[in-house]
């Protein structure tokens, strides 16, 4: 086809009518259409109607009237091409150049009971059937003969050139058109550009503040279902539900009295829903618009695609009541309908989110079908009367007003527990139409039984759990175990070993030392040691002596470790000469590498000092980051320690035969399931080196040198650990690999998997933290378990736990549903060191449990899986987890406020690559402090807390509500993207993403997303690559390689 010309009186009729612009849906539904051109186009909408007469005067009289409905609409003849620039158009050609094409189906030969199901295969196979949005028209009808005088009318024709409005608009006209009394009383139509010309005159500008305004501060994408991507191959599953009639009244009545819709009603309803679905107390729900300007002379009666999807957003949180939220929705609406004109894609890039904001849409459908209608203008020819659609979206809710509010809800088969999400839209809806004013808190909860299952079955009881851990403590349990086998080796430390009597002797000594200079229960002495088999008897030695352990890391920087002194207030530090332990005038020190100190100890009896230690006192107490900028002390008793190995002890079968490393700091809390893990079962620990620790090579080798049976590892030593073993030949002896302290990307284990066995180790995922001793939950892993990828799966609680999945008014999560972890039980730590107002933070009651029971708020978020284990999600807070180790930002952001040059700080964790995490400080300061403040950060931070990059803002960016704005944070430069092309394809891409970006350059390497691409740029950015490089690159390839060079290496040579 060519543009429309005027030409000479000789010269050929362009076979063109005209060429319009897109409205907003028509360019996000092209782009749907032409993002995998393999798959279904699930926008094609369907009429389905039965029609009595004779078949071959129907099939002749609806010929005529579906040409006569394309002439008198000239748009419905459109297709949809591209200017040479890339951009969109919609090309009308000529009425004779168009004939909208049918299929007759003589379904009479078949048997009656075989006719009906053969006839629904034929609608649906057509509505699956790809229609080309560049092949005009748009549309196919079929004619389908079920009996003598008994027809079926099938109509698919393309979303992009009608709406919901339009096509029982167009079906009437098709009805009227197929009889010559009916044709002659309709009216002229007003034609569809006269909206289009509309549309031009709209402050885009002006609506892309608005809506960048509505989303401020939107904390990402919105999403119930975000595990499923990718073409849908199926048409969606559908149910329906009613809202009964006295219902259905109430609220009518109640919202005439507020000058409210229903479609308010609704959609605060649905918004609250939506919350119970995601966590989330702040949602952004998709509604579809009318898109019908009154300002447009006879836009209630055209056809076309008028209709706009655009977001909704809601403040669900549950202290409110419904009322105040849908009068506040009512109030949105109508401040936004001047700027309902704008793309989604638009509104989207204006967000500065990326991705899709929500997955969810709602459709208040005014203007329904008339099917009464259609028989009475037809003398009752034409019955059961439908209009079958779909969308991509998971969950796509239309709501149809009638003496009872119509509910039907389209969803994906792959988004769990869909199909009861409608019931319980319906159960929000009558206990609105019962109370308008009823808190949101008392909406949309999971039904009893679902509810029950969950609180017993999946997170577990106190009833349910196995009998009380035994009544002890670690000294006692270490003296059974050292008397039962004391010539057994205990502990090995590079070329220096200590059998079971030798350890239980030294560590005897030092204790009758310890209690002399004033250890014993509820005190705490610190351990300030290098690795090796002294740290060892220092750590049993204090609780022999009655006290607890306070491990201090002595690499640390000597301002965290002299806080850490001070606030636990020590009655010793045990130390030796190299450590560098800050000064501490009122801390008496014990140096165990000084002569005086061995012979005092020489002096000291071996046997047990039998302190009055019960299991109720202090084993130890470790520090962990703190939001105010200081650590805190969790302090956690024997018992504690106790009863995790008894729970764990049927999973595992630790004995005497295992070998374990002592791969940590003992200032993190794995150490304490290392340690005990082997002492108290008679196995042998082997201390690594703090330089081998952090080579892959040499761990590896003395894994296998040492005959480790049972490895604890943080994920990201593990990786490492992976890398390593594929290059070694030594055999391993592995029973167990227990994976702690930060989220497994299960995903990530194939490597391992390809070349050990699922039993040879056994590897498991156990999340836990601090507060709660170590461990909380257990999962095995297996080769196929990696192979599925997915999230990081942590199984169920450890048996005489609790673990609960909450939102934020403490209700249980449904399934799929993210809310934060929340852990009760045993292992509950007694709480932080002198911080009474934090541990009643966190340490909360429980409202599951018995009179005085607590949980413990983790600040994690997580999931039940359908199969009732738990899936970790990351963290609900500031705190990051990073190479094992918990880590509160604000503490980081704390320290570097105290530069003198700093006069503002903010830290986060990213992700800019994937798989690379880390931290990244934005400061306000006059000069460029970035090395400078990477060193003045190392020496009071560890080294994992110290940023890897610090970025120098004019400003802090805040939110409206005065937040932290992280989407605002520009991106470190670790590396420029200025790398220029270096082929053919490369250069014509960089020059592509440049003009359509509308930026002077862009480098090789830069995402287009990242630079404010969208949808919509997308379509423009391919349709340029194909006609200037003649290759066939498709929308997807661009989202999958988003950069110049990766989408270069697309283009075939």
């Amino acid at each position: 086809m060519t543009e429309p010309t005027t030409g000479s009186k000789s010269g050929p009729r362009s076979r063109i009518s005209a060429v319009l612009p897109l409205s907003p849906l028509q360019q996000g539904l092209l782009f749907l259409s032409s993002y995998d051109r393999t798959a279904p186009d699930l926008y094609t909408l369907q009429f389905v109607a039965d029609i009595d007469g004779d078949a071959a005067d129907l099939e002749r009289r609806l010929r005529a009237a579906s040409a006569a409905l394309l002439r008198r609409h000239p748009n419905l003849r459109a297709c949809f091409r591209n200017r040479k620039n890339g951009e969109p158009v919609q090309v009308v050609p000529h009425e004779d150049e168009v004939r909208p094409p049918w299929a007759v189906h003589d379904l009479t030969g078949l048997p009656e009971e075989e006719r009906e199901a053969r006839a629904r295969r034929i609608a649906r196979e057509d509505r699956l059937r790809r229609i080309d949005p560049a092949r005009p028209p748009l549309m196919r009808f079929a004619l389908l003969r079920l009996g003598e005088r008994r027809c079926r009318l099938v109509w698919s024709v393309h979303h992009i050139l009608v709406d919901g409005w339009s096509l029982p608009l167009a079906v009437r006209e098709l009805t009227l058109l197929a009889d010559e009394r009916g044709a002659a009383a309709l009216p002229e139509p007003t034609a569809y550009r006269s909206f289009l010309n509309w549309l031009g005159t709209r402050d885009r500008a002006a609506a892309r503040a608005a809506w960048a305004g509505l989303l401020d501060g939107l904390d990402g994408p919105v999403r119930v279902a975000p595990e499923v991507t990718g073409a849908e191959t199926e048409l969606p599953q559908s149910v329906r539900d009613f809202l009964p009639e006295r219902e259905t009244a109430a609220l009518t009545a109640w919202v005439r009295g507020r000058g409210l819709t229903l479609n308010s009603v609704v959609q605060g309803c649905w918004a609250v829903l939506l919350g119970r679905l995601t966590g989330r107390e702040d949602v952004v729900l998709g509604a579809v618009t009318s898109g019908r300007p009154a300002e447009v002379p006879g836009v209630e009666s055209m056809i076309g695609l008028f209709a706009n999807t655009l977001p909704v957003r809601a403040d669900v949180r549950p202290q409110r009541r419904a009322s105040e939220l849908i009068e506040e929705l009512a109030r949105q609406q109508l401040a936004m309908m001047p700027h309902e004109h704008l793309p989604l894609a638009e509104v989207q890039s204006a967000s500065g989110i990326q991705g899709e904001l929500f997955d969810t849409v709602l459709a208040f459908q005014s203007y329904p079908l008339d099917e009464e209608g259609l028989r009475r203008e037809t003398g009752g020819a034409v019955s059961a009367a439908q209009v079958h659609s779909a969308t991509h979206y998971p969950l796509h809710l239309t709501v149809l007003p009638g003496e009872r509010l119509e509910m039907q809800l389209a969803y994906r088969s792959s988004v769990p527990g869909a199909a009861g999400v409608l019931g319980r839209l319906v159960r929000i809806l009558r206990q609105v139409a019962d109370d308008p004013d009823v808190l949101l808190a008392r909406l949309g909860g999971l039904d009893p039984d679902e509810e029950r299952r969950i609180l017993t079955e999946w997170s577990g009881t106190a009833e349910s759990g196995p009998a009380p851990a035994r009544r002890t403590t670690i000294p006692e349990l270490f003296a059974e175990r050292a008397a039962r086998t004391p010539d057994a080796v205990a502990v090995t430390a590079g070329t220096t070993s200590l059998t079971y009597r030798e350890l239980d002797e030294r560590a005897n000594r030092l204790a009758h030392l310890l209690a002399a200079r004033g250890a014993g229960p509820e005190t705490f002495v610190a351990i300030a040691l290098p690795r090796g088999a002294d740290l060892i008897v220092a750590v049993l030695a204090v609780l022999k002596s009655g006290a607890a352990y306070l491990p201090l890391e002595p690499a640390h920087p000597a301002d965290r470790v002299a806080h850490t002194l001070h606030d636990a207030r020590p009655v010793l530090l045990l130390t030796g000469t190299d450590a560098d332990v800050p000064a501490a005038p009122d801390l008496p020190r014990v140096d165990l590498t000084a002569e005086g100190t061995r012979a005092e100890l020489a002096a000291c009896p071996a046997t047990d000092p039998r302190a009055a230690v019960a299991p109720e006192h202090a084993a130890y107490v470790i520090y962990t980051s703190g939001s105010t900028g200081r650590p805190k002390g969790v302090v956690v008793p024997h018992r504690n320690v106790v009863r995790l190995l008894d729970a764990t002890d049927d999973w595992f079968g630790f004995g005497p035969d295992d070998v374990w490393t002592l791969f940590h700091s003992i200032a993190f809390d794995f150490t304490v399931w290392e340690l005990w893990g082997a002492l108290l079962y008679g196995g042998r620990l082997v201390v690594v080196p703090y330089d081998v620790s952090r080579s892959p090579d040499a761990f590896r080798e003395l894994l296998a040198r040492e005959r480790v049976t049972v490895l604890n590892q943080t994920p990201s030593a593990f990786y490492q650990l992976m890398r390593a073993d594929a290059e070694a030949d030594s055999e391993l002896v592995l029973r167990y690999v227990v994976f702690g302290g930060e989220a497994l990307d299960i995903g990530r284990l194939g490597d391992w998997y390809a070349r050990h066995a699922d039993d040879a180790p056994r590897l498991v995922n156990m999340y836990g933290i601090t507060e709660t001793t170590v461990h909380v939950s257990y999962q095995e892993l297996d080769a196929a378990t990696a192979a599925a990828g997915g999230g990081s799966v942590i199984g169920r609680g450890i048996p005489d736990l609790r673990v609960y999945v909450l939102d934020g008014a403490l209700r249980p999560a449904a399934a799929g549903v993210p809310g934060e972890l929340y852990v009760a039980g045993p292992g509950l730590a007694r709480g932080y060191l002198g911080r009474p107002d934090l541990t009643a933070d966190r340490f909360v009651a429980c409202p599951f449990g018995p009179a005085g029971a607590r949980m413990y708020r983790t600040g994690d978020l997580g999931r039940w899986r359908a199969d009732g284990t738990l899936e970790y999600l990351g963290r609900a807070d500031q705190q990051v987890q990073l190479r094992g180790f918990r880590i509160e930002l604000g503490e980081i952001a704390t320290v570097l406020g105290r530069h003198p040059g700093v006069a503002e700080a903010a830290v986060v964790a990213r992700e800019d690559r994937p798989g690379d995490q880390r931290l990244v400080a934005y400061v306000v300061s006059e000069a460029e402090l970035g090395a400078e403040l990477r060193e003045f950060a190392s020496t009071r931070l560890p080294d994992y807390m110290v940023p890897s990059a610090v970025v120098r803002l004019p400003a802090i960016p805040l939110t409206a509500n005065g937040k932290l704005d992280r989407r605002a944070l520009p991106a470190p430069e670790y590396a420029t993207s200025d790398r220029a092309p270096r082929t053919r394809e490369e250069e014509a891409l960089s020059a592509i993403f440049a003009e359509v970006l509308g930026l002077e350059r862009v480098g090789v390497d830069d995402d287009f997303f990242a630079l404010g691409g969208h949808s919509l740029l997308a379509t423009r950015i391919v349709n340029r690559a194909r006609a200037e490089l003649g290759t066939e690159l498709g929308i997807r390839d661009l989202f999958e390689a988003p950069s110049v060079s990766a989408l270069a290496a697309r283009v075939p040579a």
